[in-house]
Formats: C-alpha cells, structure tokens, sequence
C-alpha cells in the first residue's frame, strides 16, 4: 500500500511540475489558413522582435505557449514572410483569439482577454472611422476640382468631426478602462497642455522660457513608468527618444541633466528603466558628434559602477569601467594629459612647454593614407594663422606624435616635407598615449588652449580651421 501511495504522490509532484511549467498559453486560430506558419513577435522600444513560431492545424488553430511568463505589452502575429498580420495585447497568461481571412480584425472574437475585448472594439471602430476618411479624401479631391466650396467646406467639417469623434473614444477608453494598456498607450499620446507665460501687470512676459521649462517638467506626465508594459508598445521609444534628441539641447551638460531627469522617472518600473538607461548610455557612446563622450562617461561613473544597471554581469561591467577610464582622461573642457617624447635628435620635448594660444595635438601615420591628405591641408593653415613664423609667442602651434612603426619612415616624411612644427615619436610606450589621448586609428587631431584645456577633438583640418575662426569671432564680440 505505502508502495501505491508514493507513486501516487510522485505522479502529482510530476503533474505540478508540468503545470508550474506552463507559463502562458495563447491559442490563436485563423480559418482559411491551414498547415501555414505563423510568427509571434513583440513590439520594443523602436523595434520588433520575434518570440516564436507555430504552424497551424487543418482548423488554423496554432498555440503558442512557454515555461516562462510572457512579458506584457503589444504583440503581434506576421506571416511566413514576415508581413504583419495583426496586433493583440498580452496582458493575460491564458487567452484564445479566433477569426478567419475574410476579415481579421471584423470577425475576431476572444475569450479570457478583456483587454484585448477593449482593444479589438477600437481597432474595429479606426478601421470604419478609416474607410470612411478614406473615401472623403477622394470626394475632397473630385469637389476642389470642380471648385464646388460649398462640398468642400461639408466634406471638411465631415473629416474634421471624424477626429474629434476618434479623440473622444480614446478619452472614452481611458475614462472606462483605465488600466489597459491601450487606455495608457492613448494616454502616453496625449499632449501636455502648456498654459499661458505669466505677465507683469504692464502685461510682459516676466519669463520667456516658462512655457519651455513647463512643457519639458511635465512631457512625461502622462506615463504610467510602474506599468513595465509601456516600454513594449510603439509609443514609447518616439517620445522618449524626442525628449532626448529634440527637446533636450544636444550638449553634454545638457543630456546629463535629461538623462538624471528621466532616469528618476522610469525608475518606477525595472523595465522601462532598464530600456532607457541602456539607449542613452548605448546612443551617446556611439555618437559621431564632439563630445558625447562626456555622457557615456557620466552613465558609467553614475549608474553602472553603483550597481544600478543589476543586468550587466561583471565581464561586460569591468569593460564599461575601463572604457569611461580611458575616455575621462580626455574629454573636452579637461586639461589634456602631458606627454614627452622623443624628436629626431633623440631629445625629449614636453607638450606643456609649447607656447601657443591653440595647440594642435595630432597623431599621425607617414603611411597612413588619410594623414598625407590632411598634414599639407594643416601645413597651410599653419603657415595662414603664423604669417611671422617662429617670432613672438604663436597664435597656432603644433605638437605632432608619430605612431609610423619605422622610423626611418618617419623621418624620410619630415625631411622631403619640411613640416615646420615640433616633430616627436614615443619608440618605447614611456607616455601611455594610446590610452591617454584613445588612440585606435590616424589621424587623430586634439585642439588645445593655452594651458592645454582640450577645447576641441577628432576634427578634420577644414573644421578645425572653422573651429579656431569662430572661437576668436566669439572673443571679439565680447
């Protein structure tokens, strides 16, 4: 008897294993499409992403199910080639969505869903809402050439009540169901009203950027950050990324203070800051623009290396470190580390003993060919910014590293050149410059000031030219 009653605990436990297994488990069934494969994707921040696949019975009935949960958020089922078929919500682990190929979105009925209930009767009412704007753009266009006002003066008030009556069943849905996610999504889309500037009461604006800083104080009003759902929609990634990009001015200080600012916010929901930390971090890193660096740096200093990024694993947080320790050494506005190398004389010359109101560190190759095309540009303007040469102290100097592996090279370059500037090569590493100054290619060009704050680097000849015109314009309007 005992012997019984342990097999029978031991199929339970084995059955309880099997059901505990079974995370989620959407059947989804589409008439007329028998035996075809089906994909199951997701929406994520800018993009989409597969999940799975299925391949439907006689009936088009397919399931897709799984050991772990399905994250919430807006999914979809696309075609064997990749072409998109519909739009659901998984917010239930269990649900059936059934309809047929005469019309998906008409005919789909769900059980076990009342979010994708609510979703559904919306994209069934813009689909009619849809056929109909459709069909007075074509009686706009058939009126206005006709010159017959008074129909277009009709069918434009027709097309104006149509997104009114649009507007209001999305104030409808968030009003009735304020919890789904499409109440959120319309609600992420929605605005901020920015009132009036105050006025003195001679009636000026007393602050001209009071509706600038509210909008930006309130741009994510309307976003639920706890609901970790939001970031999987197709909403989220255009706004987060227009506050970053369009309204936040692209300076450094600037998105450091945006990224401090949203970062608080999306900290609501692991998720969402999770996406959100990774693209600010990821998106300034690889920037082509001056200066970006400086974010990466801040990201690294501030979030990473205090734990908060709890998904990276050591290997790939030990690389972060060392990468934000190697590009802190030289970003704009921090005095550029000193180096003293070598000239052809074998005698050591300092980069801080330069004596010039700009000094152009460059890093160079003789076989490299993008240097050759750049040094007679930089010889030139050399020549252009000291008409007197050597006399007085130089409005423009320059401090030239060689990293050409022969030296002879190197030297048959300067003599068959005549570059007129300090000439220098580090033959045994001594200075550590690759790291100091993140050298990985040629040539690499840093402007320097006067005490050798890095005003500017990685330009080419043209725009650093450019750069020192404009930065003397600004000194003399001043």
């Amino acid at each position: 008897m005992k012997k019984y009653v342990l097999l029978f605990v031991s199929i339970l436990v084995l059955c309880g294993s099997s059901w505990a297994k079974e995370a989620y488990n959407i059947s989804i069934t589409i008439k007329g499409s028998p035996n075809q494969q089906f994909f199951l994707g997701y929406y994520f921040g800018d993009k989409q992403y597969l999940r799975d696949s299925a391949i439907t019975d006689k009936t088009g009935k397919m399931v897709f199910k799984g050991s772990e949960p399905l994250e919430g958020g807006v999914y979809l089922i696309a075609t064997a080639n990749r072409s998109l078929l519909f739009d659901f919500i998984v917010t239930e682990p269990v649900m059936s969505l059934e309809t047929d190929t005469s019309n998906i979105v008409k005919n789909m009925k769900i059980k076990g869903s009342p979010e994708n209930d609510v979703f559904f009767e919306y994209t069934r009412f813009t689909a009619n809402m849809g056929k109909e704007a459709n069909e007075l753009e074509k009686k706009l266009k058939e009126a206005k050439d006709k010159e017959d006002t008074a129909t277009v003066r009709k069918l434009n008030e027709r097309y104006r009540q149509i997104s009114m009556d649009l507007i209001e069943y999305r104030k409808n849905i968030q009003k009735d169901h304020p919890t789904t996610l499409i109440a959120k999504i319309f609600k992420m889309m929605t605005e901020i009203d920015v009132p009036d500037a105050p006025k003195n009461s001679n009636g000026e604006i007393i602050d001209s950027n009071f509706q600038y800083n509210y909008y930006y104080q309130h741009f994510f009003d309307n976003f639920d950050f706890a609901d970790d759902r939001i970031v999987r929609t197709p909403v989220f990634h255009n706004k987060f990324e227009s506050f970053m990009v369009k309204l936040t001015p692209q300076l450094p200080d600037s998105i450091i203070k945006s990224a401090d600012f949203i970062l608080n916010k999306a900290s609501a929901g692991k998720e969402n800051f999770k996406y959100c930390l990774f693209w600010i971090t990821n998106h300034y890193e690889t920037s082509t623009y001056m200066g970006m660096d400086k974010v990466f740096v801040y990201m690294v200093d501030n979030y990473y290396s205090k734990g908060k990024a709890w998904w990276v694993d050591e290997t790939l947080l030990f690389k972060m470190k060392d990468r934000g320790d190697q590009l802190r050494n030289n970003l704009i506005g921090n005095k550029g580390p000193n180096l003293t190398m070598l000239d052809t004389s074998h005698v050591y010359h300092s980069l801080y003993n330069v004596k010039a109101k700009y000094t152009l560190l460059i890093f160079w190759d003789a076989n490299c060919g993008k240097c050759k095309e750049e040094l007679p540009k930089l010889q030139t303007m050399y020549n252009e910014l000291n008409p007197n040469g050597s006399k007085g102290t130089k409005l423009f100097d320059v401090y030239g590293v060689s990293l050409t592996p022969d030296a002879k090279e190197w030297q048959k370059y300067l003599r068959e050149h005549n570059l007129p500037w300090l000439n220098v090569y580090d033959p045994n590493n001594e200075t550590n410059f690759r790291r100091l100054y993140d050298i990985y290619s040629t040539p690499v060009l840093y402007l320097l000031d006067e005490n050798k704050k890095i005003l500017a680097k990685r330009l080419n000849v043209e725009q650093l030219k450019d750069f020192i015109k404009d930065l003397e314009k600004a000194k003399e309007n001043k």
